[in-house]
């Protein structure tokens, strides 16, 4: 059974996750709280990987769907091609019961947004799959890779159950990351969403300790 819409959306000119019956912008999102801290990612190192890495999203979310398929060049002009072909030979899309896709929550009284890129079951299970996107280059994920992405599964897991309008929220068995490169699709082995609520948990009480600081200095 899908989740139900809430009622909330990303707003993509600036990247606010707004709730529509009072028009509240969260002041950050879960990715913005995994990554507090740590240096700025400089995209201009990377024009295309923003825009590929968005492009390639819609993709997935047409495979999941049944929706059409977008155009393999991005509104930017980003050839994401090759990216789409390997994508497109994952057989996995086929044998999926979607329960959400690019599916938005928040979470007011911690004024925090998230969009989770897919829910699903799958060979009994229910997953929540966190598709990423690399270059030819990339070989393995670092070890500060997965603890960032079990913290991301962590804080969607938490709005999942806890979010405003959560209605009750999906029980879910594994955490998965889903790498597309342009040569090669590669599972990241299961994560345990405990552990992913765990790791989640050190992050916010983090981000709300720099909060704190910054309050009160002294």
């Amino acid at each position: 059974m899908s989740l139900h819409k809430r009622p909330c959306h990303l707003r993509e000119s600036d990247h606010k996750y707004v709730y529509e019956p009072t028009g509240e912008q969260m002041t950050i999102s879960v990715t913005g709280v995994t990554s507090h801290g740590k240096p700025p990612v400089d995209y201009s190192k990377f024009p295309e990987a923003a825009p590929r890495g968005t492009h390639v999203h819609r993709l997935m979310e047409a495979l999941a769907t049944g929706e059409a398929l977008p155009n393999p060049v991005s509104p930017e002009g980003i050839d994401c091609s090759s990216w789409y072909e390997q994508l497109s030979q994952n057989t996995f899309f086929d044998q999926i019961e979607v329960l959400g896709c690019e599916y938005t929550m928040v979470h007011r009284r911690k004024s925090l947004g998230g969009q989770l890129d897919l829910l699903c079951v799958f060979k009994d299970k229910c997953l929540l799959v966190d598709l990423k996107t690399k270059s030819k280059s990339w070989k393995a994920p670092s070890q500060e890779d997965i603890y960032s992405y079990k913290a991301q599964a962590g804080g969607y897991l938490y709005l999942i159950t806890d979010g405003d309008d959560a209605g009750g929220g999906q029980m879910v068995d594994q955490c998965r990351t889903l790498i597309v490169t342009p040569t090669q699709t590669k599972w990241l082995p299961p994560m345990d969403p405990d552990d992913c609520f765990f790791a989640w948990e050190e992050c916010w009480e983090k981000y709300s300790a720099s909060l704190t600081t910054a309050a009160c200095p002294f």
